[in-house]
Formats: C-alpha cells, structure tokens, sequence
C-alpha cells in the first residue's frame, strides 16, 4: 500500500499530472483545487490511467485554509506527503501590476504554501516522518523581466524552504524544491493573466510585446509536464532525496548561464532579448 499524498492546484498542468502520477505508482492521492467543479480533466486522465484518487476543495489561499487541511486530513488519515503545488502568475511589468495583482500572488504562491504546511507538520511531525514538495520555478532562481513579482515570490519559496528544511529534519521530514522550466501547462493559455495596468502602448509595451511572442512562442512547442510530475514521484519515493530538482533543458540550460557568465554579459543577452524589434 503506498503512502497518503495531498496534492494542492490538481485540476490542471503540473497537479493534474503529478495527481495521475503518484495514483499509478499506488499512492493514495488527495487532489485539492479551489474549484472542483473543474475536476473533469483530472477524472478524465484518471479513467484514461485506470487509478482513483480523492477530490476535495482547497482554496489555499482563504483564511480557512488551515482548517480546510485538518478537515481533510481527519477524513482521509495524516499525509506522508504533501506536494504544494497551487500558485499563479501575473504577467507584466511591476509598475504596472496593481497592489491587488502583486498580493494575489503572494497571497497563493507564499502564504497560502505557508499555511498549509504549518496545517500539516504536527502530523508529520509526530509520525516521525514525513516529506513536502514545494513547487518553486526558474523563476526562483533567475529574475527575468515581466514576471518580476511572480519571481520574487518563487524567491521567497526558495528561502522558506530552505530554512524550512534544517528545522524539520531532526523530526524525519524532508523538504524538497522542484525547478521546472517552460512546460505546456494552462498558465500560458486559459490561466494567464495580465496586470491590471499592463498596456501594449505604454511604457513598457514594446517590452511586454517582446516577453509574450517569446513565452508564447516556447510553450507552444514545450513538453507536457509529465516529466516534473515524475521528477516529484521520485522526491516521494526516495528514502533521501535531494534538496533541490531541477526540470527541463531551459531550465539547466538558464542556471548553467546564469552561473557562468559574468553578470554584465548575462544582463546584455537579457536586454537584446526583449529589446530584439518583433512584428505585432
């Protein structure tokens, strides 16, 4: 019998995937989202693999949040894993992102992240083991231009986990952080947004045009994220897993430069790129 996994954001992209994936390994898999009335991907991958999993309603990012997971783990047993992975994305220059559009991220990527890890630790805490996933990105690792909040709340998970990490161990609980690239996902397509004040002729609108055609571009011909869903159901699994993961070539690729090359080189390759003329 395999272990409990909560999976947070499961009605699409890389939650649907890792919900399916973790049920064909044998786990038993509890696929929250906010909206499950949008669950029929998700049951329709689930036939098509021939697995069962539970869905409940998770909306990480509400007040009720905490409650909601103890709620949830009273009804289905304590978690062995909790893979967070609900977060959005807000495209466009920060100065044009309304307050409301930079909270919101913070609000699901971070504090909702936080909140429901806090609600699932004394668990595991007391079982004396215990293992969670955060879904972080490139885009905590590299800051590039138009996401600028979304990275730094990629950032922050970076940090949280990191820290996270050494408090619980002594307790038989590993922290884990995913990296993906570019994969094909709803968050360029049905889920993307924009900020409130983005616009195509404004300041930054040359650049906003530039960012899109490129990201629009890359996911077009991106993989599904079949492999990040993998790469969490070997975190899982792996009696030691390693602290950071990172998924996908563009990925490796973007961290390797970073590394490597001097920041004034980088910046101007950053420059040209979004600066390159482009047809509208």
């Amino acid at each position: 019998m395999g272990h409990l996994v909560l999976v947070t954001g499961s009605s699409s992209g890389i939650g649907l995937a890792t919900a399916i994936a973790c049920a064909a390994a044998g786990h038993r898999v509890i696929a929250t989202m906010r909206r499950p009335e949008k669950a029929g991907a998700l049951l329709a991958a689930a036939g098509a693999r021939g697995v069962t999993l539970e869905i409940e309603q998770l909306d990480v990012a509400a007040a009720s949040a905490p409650d909601r997971i103890r709620e949830i783990l009273q009804k289905h047993g304590p978690a062995y894993a909790l893979v967070n992975n609900a977060g959005i994305a807000v495209g466009g220059a920060f100065e044009e992102q309304a307050d409301g559009d930079v909270r919101a991220q913070f609000e699901t990527n971070v504090f909702g992240l936080m909140a429901v890890t806090r609600a699932v630790l004394p668990a595991m805490r007391g079982a004396g083991r215990g293992r969670i996933v955060n879904v972080s990105s490139i885009s905590g690792l590299v800051g590039l231009p138009g996401v600028s909040a979304y990275a730094a709340t990629k950032h922050a998970v970076e940090g949280f986990s990191e820290a996270l990490r050494w408090e619980v161990a002594p307790f038989g609980v590993h922290v884990c952080l995913v990296e993906p690239g570019t994969f094909k996902t709803e968050i360029f397509y049905e889920n993307q947004r924009r900020g409130a004040h983005v616009s195509l002729d404004g300041p930054y609108g040359a650049m906003t045009r530039a960012i899109e055609q490129i990201v629009l571009k890359d996911a077009a011909k991106a993989p599904p994220p079949a492999p990040v869903a993998a790469a969490i159901l070997r975190l899982i699994d792996d009696p030691s897993p390693p602290f950071r993961t990172l998924v996908g070539r563009d990925a490796r690729a973007l961290v390797a430069l970073r590394r490597v090359i001097p920041d004034r080189l980088f910046a101007t390759g950053i420059r040209r790129l979004v600066s390159a003329p482009r047809s509208r």
